[in-house]
């Protein structure tokens, strides 16, 4: 499953998957916003692999047990350090049994 954020985009709706399954998940920043990586901060899922490159984050994660888990990742501006504030990115994925 492939979950795509741009700037703008609202907030993503909580997915559904089964243990197994992968996430792709793709936030693309804009001009003097980066991503950070993305992790898993409570759940039942694990990162594969992240990274950012040129303010986007890219990562893959595997749903490990049944449960929920959340994603997260922020955005802050580089240009002022009194510039905009941080935003956050999250999302809930809901995990079920096979």
């Amino acid at each position: 499953m492939d979950v795509v954020h741009r700037p703008g985009d609202p907030p993503g709706r909580p997915l559904r998957v089964r243990v197994g399954d992968e996430v792709v998940v793709a936030l693309h920043g804009w001009p003097a916003y980066a991503w950070t990586p993305v992790e898993v901060v409570a759940g039942t899922m694990a990162v594969i692999s992240a990274g950012t490159d040129d303010g986007t984050a890219r990562a893959r994660v595997r749903a490990t047990g049944a449960g929920e888990a959340e994603l997260r990742s922020t955005s802050s501006f580089s240009g002022d350090r009194f510039g905009p504030p941080t935003r956050l990115w999250r999302l809930l994925v809901h995990v079920e049994a096979p």
